[in-house]
């Protein structure tokens, strides 16, 4: 542009000054742009495409000469090269150089066209030449960012298309206050705002100058008509320093990411309406994925969380706001890592890709729970002597050879109570009833347990505590003797001591006891109590006949896992089912007590004494 008057404003023009410019070069000029590119064929507004998980694409049409876009992904590789190695391989589309402003050094009070030799004399300028290029030297712009604006200079007379890959990007700007500022702006291709309005709730920006790349040459822009292109980017001025990000503002706990980790099953963000007028906020994962959930507004709903599934319309109120609690369900996620997009557009234009992360790995840590006993059996209803008895046959492939072969079930009959000695039992070991339900007791009966999962392998425990070794980390102690060796992690009369966790329910030799299974299916521990433990029942010194010789308790403990129905933690850190006993050595016969066990993750540390 040669017009001085035009493309080099004073600095603070007032309000007089951009009238006359306004009325004298940009209103022809915006006006034949605007008939221009929508008398084009094909000119649409490009838009970030998310197919799933973390991974969108940017697609930016670039056209013979300067180009001004704005990036709203961040690479995958994001080394200048690699972002544009289409465009430096010789063959095909090129590009002379890429360039990047930085506001911190320098200060811009009126705008001047792009050109190369004028920007390499320019303080504030990052460039990147390719390397074949003779300046390729003096190339110190080496990766590309989420959230900049940089100028493209293809080559040629074709048009081209730049495609990024990478991560979506949360808009963020920090507005230099008296100056201009390149920038783009995160709004809905489908919805495009024009500027006035994306504007309209910022005193910093309403009614400022905005100028757009066209022809190589720097056009301000009618903002009353001029939709926001979302690829491009543009010089804004900004009467103060300000965030204004738009129409609509979205608070995340971690600024620009919901990232749950390993441990936290809610996160809140908070939806604001920067304008005087109300909106509709809608949500959704791209694609739909499962295991995110949002908070049921209706507070006596049973169902405390409902899917977020393919969409949330939440209306917001004029200069208002709307907090909106979002769970995920670890049990949910396919894989066991959560990576998705979660897309928020308002009906104002704006829009936000916000990147949620969770991790739910095999939960090799600690659990602690509840077991209610509720029934027990009746004794002089045991089974005695067993037979077994073919019943008819079954059609199963055996041999896995992919035929029917045809074998026979042995079932277990037993004889009328009292006819025999020996009790009849089941696949499991335990007696079996001639009724097949136990008895009701006559006050439900709750103990504490305690398990430690490592390398698929379940343990029980009787007491474990949990301290802090010097690194930071966290420990779990069911030795006694390395409790010296930590520091404790609770304040208790004004010293730190260890957390512990305990029970009364049940005792073996050792620290630990194996146990068979794992936390998905069937769960069992056998626990001898020998005849001079101290804590068999018969050891103690308040009856004459108990203070000799006892004898040996045996319990075999078989939890029963079943699918949790609801809940953010549900059949993950939160596991339940059918609790089962059967104790000898109390009574001549054996006893059966059953009920529900409910187990919570208490700690994730995957080793024990280290």
């Amino acid at each position: 542009m040669n017009n001085s008057e035009y493309a080099k404003p004073n600095k603070n023009p007032g309000p007089g000054d951009i009238n006359m410019i306004i009325k004298k070069f940009i209103q022809p000029l915006a006006l034949t742009l605007t008939l221009a590119l929508s008398s084009l064929p094909g000119v649409t507004l490009a838009e970030v495409v998310c197919s799933g998980g973390l991974n969108c694409t940017q697609t930016i049409r670039l056209t013979p000469g300067w180009n001004a876009i704005h990036v709203k992904v961040s690479p995958t590789d994001d080394a200048t090269g690699q972002v544009f190695a289409d465009f430096v391989d010789g063959s095909g589309a090129q590009i002379s150089s890429v360039w990047t402003w930085l506001a911190q050094r320098a200060k811009v009070d009126f705008i001047q066209d792009p050109d190369a030799e004028n920007m390499l004399s320019a303080p504030g300028w990052l460039r990147y030449f390719p390397a074949a290029a003779p300046q390729a030297f003096m190339s110190n712009l080496y990766a590309i960012q989420a959230n900049r604006a940089y100028l493209v200079k293809l080559e040629g007379g074709s048009e081209a298309t730049l495609s990024i890959t990478g991560r979506p990007a949360v808009p963020r700007i920090s507005w230099q206050p008296g100056e201009f500022n390149l920038t783009g702006f995160h709004v809905d291709p489908n919805n495009s705002p024009v500027f006035s309005d994306f504007f309209a709730g910022s005193a910093a920006h309403a009614g400022q100058a905005i100028y757009r790349l066209v022809g190589d040459q720097w056009q301000q822009v009618t903002p009353s008509s001029t939709a926001i292109d979302p690829d491009a980017a543009y010089w804004v001025f900004s009467e103060s320093g300000s965030d204004y990000l738009g129409p609509m503002d979205v608070d995340l706990p971690q600024i620009d990411r919901l990232e749950y980790g390993t441990v936290l099953q809610e996160l809140t963000l908070k939806l604001q309406n920067r304008l005087d007028v109300a909106h509709t906020t809608t949500l959704q994962l791209v694609g739909g994925s499962p295991g995110m959930f949002y908070a049921n507004p209706d507070p006596v709903s049973e169902q405390s969380w409902l899917p977020l599934g393919n969409g949330l319309a939440i209306p917001v109120s004029a200069a208002g706001e709307s907090r909106l609690p979002l769970g995920i369900r670890r049990a949910d996620f396919e894989p066991d890592n959560f990576g998705q997009t979660l897309e928020i557009k308002s009906t104002s234009g704006a829009r936000w890709l916000v990147p949620v992360t969770a991790s739910a790995p095999q939960l090799n840590s600690l659990w602690v729970g509840t077991v209610t006993i509720n029934q027990v059996s009746q004794v002089h209803n045991y089974l005695r002597t067993c037979t077994t008895e073919p019943a008819l046959p079954v059609e199963i492939d055996a041999d896995g050879d992919g035929t029917v072969d045809v074998e026979a079930e042995a079932v277990t009959i037993g004889s009328n109570p009292g006819s025999g000695s020996d009790l009849c039992t089941d696949a499991q070991g335990f007696p079996i009833s001639q009724s097949s339900d136990l008895g009701a007791v006559a006050a439900d009966f709750s103990f504490r347990v305690i398990m430690h999962r490592e390398g698929g392998q379940v343990r029980l425990l009787k007491d474990v505590i949990q301290m802090q070794a010097d690194d930071g980390r966290y420990v779990l102690l069911t030795d006694d003797s390395l409790i010296p060796t930590f520091r404790g992690m609770v304040l208790r009369d004004g010293e730190l001591v260890g957390r512990r966790m305990s029970t009364m329910a049940y005792d073996f030799s050792g620290d630990t006891l194996a146990m068979a299974g794992g936390l998905d299916g069937v769960l069992t521990a056998d626990i001898v109590l020998g005849a001079d433990a101290p804590t068999n029942p018969f050891r103690h010194f308040y009856h004459a006949d108990h203070g000799g010789d006892g004898y040996e308790v045996t319990r075999r403990m078989e939890f029963s896992f079943a699918p949790v129905g609801a809940g953010l933690g549900a059949n993950y850190d939160l596991k339940q089912g059918s609790y089962r006993e059967v104790i000898s050595g109390l009574h001549k016969e054996q006893i059966v007590a059953a009920g529900s066990f409910t187990l919570r993750h208490a700690a994730q540390i995957d080793t024990l004494n280290q």
